[in-house]
């Protein structure tokens, strides 16, 4: 059973706004309610409030532009984004992180905002995201603010909001010529399961589509927090793209990631997985490259 609580309807943004900075710790926003009710359903979260955001426009909609690339609104469906032959076109390395979020019931409740703003190192949509280096608009009364998605995570389940404020949309970059990337996750089962380890790599080439120009890797479940592989895109930024090459990345990466032992898997274990994944995941991103150069 859920524990008591009174539902708050805003109507607009900066009531929602309002009501989260006088609430405080007494309320949580709340819109798909994939995360929240779970956790009050398992007596980890008991907020006297739950503030319905759902139905706020300011945070809805999808848009487009070669010139400034793409704008999601933080209460955009995992569905709506999977569907959107733009997404599979462009953005194909996000797709591969929100078709693995959990089945296709979550999918239609969850938001893209809440998958992000929960804050766990395994959420699926963020290492696509950081590779993208997307940025995220943040609302609240004092007005808006722009933060790089890297710097918006603290520590497992927190974030950089403070209180009252909302992550209203997701910003990507237009995809760049010469470029490609892939995200791979691994789990116990092939069935709905939070991942072992995930590893997102982006690779953008000179036009000869051989040596490598520019890189991100992102990490998740390898620490406290998603995560950039940073000595990692130094070493294969200006090699050529060779399996060697990738090997080595992996190795690195290994060394830099923090994974934990748990009872689902053992540190050792998730740095072994990440030489591997990586290799695999710059394959295929490296083969998205050539085919789209």
């Amino acid at each position: 059973m859920l524990p008591q609580f009174e539902l708050l309807k805003p109507t607009s943004l900066e009531e929602a706004c309002q009501l989260g900075y006088n609430l405080g710790n007494r309320a949580r926003f709340y819109a798909g309610g994939t995360d929240v009710l779970v956790e009050m359903h398992k007596g980890q979260s008991k907020p006297g409030y739950l503030i319905d955001i759902k139905g706020l426009d300011e945070l809805k909609g999808i848009h487009y532009s070669p010139e400034k690339g793409l704008k999601i609104g933080a209460l955009t469906t995992h569905h709506e984004l999977e569907v959107m032959p733009l997404i599979k076109e462009k953005y194909p390395v996000l797709l591969d992180g929100i078709s693995r979020i959990g089945s296709v019931q979550i999918r239609q409740r969850g938001t893209i905002g809440g998958n992000i703003c929960t804050a766990l190192p395994s959420a699926d949509s963020v290492a696509p995201l950081l590779v993208l280096d997307a940025r995220v608009t943040i609302r609240g009364l004092a007005g808006q603010r722009e933060v790089p998605l890297e710097n918006f995570f603290e520590a497992p389940r927190q974030t950089v909001l403070a209180q009252g404020e909302l992550l209203s949309y997701i910003l990507v970059p237009p995809a760049t010529r010469y470029s490609g990337a892939a995200y791979l996750k691994f789990t116990r089962r092939k069935a709905m399961d939070l991942a072992l380890l995930g590893v997102a790599v982006y690779l953008e080439c000179e036009p000869d589509l051989v040596r490598c120009q520019q890189v991100r890797i992102a990490l998740t479940t390898a620490g406290p927090t998603p995560l950039r592989a940073r000595q990692a895109e130094s070493y294969l930024k200006g090699k050529d793209i060779t399996d060697s090459v990738l090997q080595q990345a992996g190795v690195i990466a290994a060394a830099e990631a923090k994974p934990r032992t748990s009872w689902r898997s053992t540190a050792e274990y998730r740095q072994e997985l990440l030489k591997v994944l990586l290799h695999r995941a710059a394959q295929i991103a490296y083969a998205r490259l050539k085919s789209e150069g």
